[in-house]
């Protein structure tokens, strides 16, 4: 390992509350204190602005911004130095084939996709990271890229372990997603030749108690490097994890029970309205 490179704890798929933003520097503090140095956390916008939401707020912690769009303006993550924190801006498209997570997308780039291919193309286009997640849980893109093999190649890592998708329930949330997703992987993707695609773990939570409960390990360069591409050195690190020693696998049951519930209490309300 080079000596500016570190393992770094990434739990890229996570989404803060959509109702309350997290204070940024208390925040900081919590995931410190819990994660220890050397943490990068995504968060994900759907239909909204999350992560702006959230690193737009004031604090005394000094932030360095990694990554710029192609404008030449703004940034794809924030960089807290003191407590070794990346902070990175994610979207989660939620087409009709299935979702799909963008990870170090342009600030205040957002646009709702319905299409796949047209969420694969947008986000490769503004230089986002394509992370195959949860691909045979509920609303995954699993089954749609084995009837579409083509389109795999455009992907970094495909989630082998989503700590949410571990709860099942009858009719509604698959049984054995992880499973599936694992044994796909390894039974297909890692024996291709021509693919490049590594494997990672998260935890797909909605609120800041969560965040770490599953992750993979990186080695990444030091965002304190000269000359530093973060994104160039997240999707390298990301194509290079090949096994699963390097995941970090705990369930997040109970959260995605209570956030499965009130998706339920909503589609149910949608179709009052109607």
């Amino acid at each position: 390992m080079a000596e500016n490179t570190r393992i770094w704890k990434a739990d890229l798929h996570n989404h803060f509350n959509d109702r309350t933003t997290p204070d940024f520097d208390k925040t900081v503090d919590f995931l410190n204190n819990k994660m220890e140095d050397y943490l990068i956390v995504g968060v994900a916008d759907s239909d909204d602005h999350r992560y702006e939401r959230f690193v737009e707020q004031r604090g005394d912690y000094e932030r360095i911004y990694l990554g710029e769009n192609l404008e030449g303006k703004g940034h794809r993550a924030v960089y807290v130095p003191e407590k070794k924190l990346i902070i990175v801006k994610c979207q989660e498209s939620f087409t009709r084939e299935g979702h799909v997570l963008a990870i170090g997308m342009p600030y205040m780039r957002m646009e709702v996709i319905k299409k796949l291919e047209d969420a694969i193309h947008y986000s490769k286009d503004l230089g986002g990271i394509l992370d195959a997640v949860h691909p045979y849980a509920r609303e995954g893109i699993g089954n749609f890229l084995e009837k579409h093999p083509e389109l795999i190649n455009q992907f970094s890592t495909w989630e082998v372990y989503n700590a949410s998708a571990e709860l099942s329930f009858p009719f509604i949330l698959p049984k054995g997603a992880n499973k599936k997703a694992k044994d796909f992987y390894f039974e297909n993707l890692y024996k291709r030749a021509d693919l490049d695609i590594g494997i990672s773990s998260s935890t797909d939570g909605h609120s800041l108690g969560v965040v770490g409960k599953s992750y993979t390990n990186l080695e990444l360069e030091s965002p304190d490097s000269l000359h530093y591409d973060f994104i160039e050195n997240l999707d390298r690190s990301l194509r290079r994890v090949k096994g699963v020693d390097s995941l970090h696998m705990e369930p997040n049951k109970t959260e995605a029970a209570v956030h499965a519930f009130n998706m339920a209490v909503k589609t149910l309300q949608g179709k009052r309205k109607i």
